[in-house]
């Protein structure tokens, strides 16, 4: 089995962005010198304490990148597909009393998914 090319600096910076969590806000989350995330955010790989409190410091499981289970779709794999046969989807409508009346929902989901 080959291990998979994960570099944890980059894909914890593509989930700071993702949440919108700042170098300085991680650092007080972490109660580390900010300092200490820049030198975390170059790192190919971080030792598993520093992995639980980052994850648990952005609300994110970064242990499942390193799942050797086959049905795990890691990260660092970007041109697999997700396959996913069919999806349900539910809007929640405010419509004004003349929309009521006229009730043309189509139009109006059609608006909103543009």
């Amino acid at each position: 089995m080959e291990k998979p090319n994960i570099y944890i600096g980059e894909i914890i910076k593509n989930v700071m962005a993702e949440k919108q969590v700042t170098k300085a806000e991680l650092a007080r989350r972490l109660q580390v010198k900010p300092q200490s995330v820049d030198y975390m955010l170059t790192r190919k790989s971080i030792d598993t304490d520093t992995l639980y409190n980052v994850s648990k410091a952005l609300d994110y499981d970064f242990a499942l990148l390193y799942s050797i289970s086959k049905e795990q779709i890691n990260c660092d794999k970007k041109d697999e597909a997700y396959k996913v046969p069919t999806a349900k989807v539910l809007i929640e409508l405010e419509l004004k009393p003349e929309e009521i009346i006229k009730l043309n929902l189509k139009k109006k989901i059609a608006e909103l998914l543009k």
